[in-house]
């Protein structure tokens, strides 16, 4: 089942680079326990959406019940091994950053000593299928250098095979300023990761 959705030239990029790098090393767990409402929330509403299907569609998804938490939530999609685009992002998250990065590449937002690990983390999320969490940091335009953890899990891919994922990002504590940036800086350390297990198994 694995790259069942992806076709023609980017299954092999895809089969390259995941022979190439190692997902991040983490832990597992197929029942998470979250003490942040929102994850909670979106944990049940992808669940109920996917049925007996193995992703939900994200049209499916109880809007009613996540609406308080969608200036919270993005939603990107898969491109490429190195092209992980920015589809949608909640008012929310993007006044955080102190910008609207939809339609930008977050692997090269990432920190470029963690991001081709990141990279095949979500190309684990998406081929296996599998979802993760995660605690790390971001540096946002302002120099605003604050913790943040988010919660990604995987969507059916769009009519052409190319894989969505679904993020709720919930901020946490400021830890200290730097200097201003002209695009906020995703992932500049990563305090804890565990990856999800929804029924396909995980990395680790």
């Amino acid at each position: 089942m694995e790259y069942a959705h992806l076709t023609g030239k980017r299954d092999a990029d895809f089969q390259a680079f995941m022979a190439e790098y190692a997902p991040y090393e983490a832990g597992s767990t197929s029942t998470p326990s979250f003490d942040t409402p929102s994850f909670r929330i979106l944990m049940e509403c992808w669940r109920e959406s996917a049925g007996d299907e193995i992703l939900p569609d994200g049209g499916q998804l109880r809007l009613a019940k996540l609406a308080p938490w969608m200036p919270d939530m993005s939603k990107l999609t898969v491109e490429g091994p190195y092209d992980i685009r920015y589809r949608l992002v909640g008012t929310r998250a993007c006044e955080r950053l102190g910008m609207n990065p939809t339609g930008m590449n977050l692997y090269e937002m990432m920190d470029p000593s963690i991001r081709d690990t990141l990279a095949r983390s979500f190309a684990e999320a998406v081929t296996r299928p599998c979802g993760f969490f995660g605690r790390y940091e971001n540096v946002h335009t302002s120099g605003r250098h604050s913790s943040i953890q988010s919660l990604y899990l995987p969507l059916k891919p769009l009519p052409d095979g190319t894989p969505k994922i679904i993020g709720m990002h919930v901020p946490g504590e400021m830890i200290d300023y730097k200097s201003p940036l002209e695009s906020a800086a995703i992932a500049t350390a990563i305090t804890e990761f565990t990856w999800i297990d929804l029924g396909f198994g995980t990395p680790y």
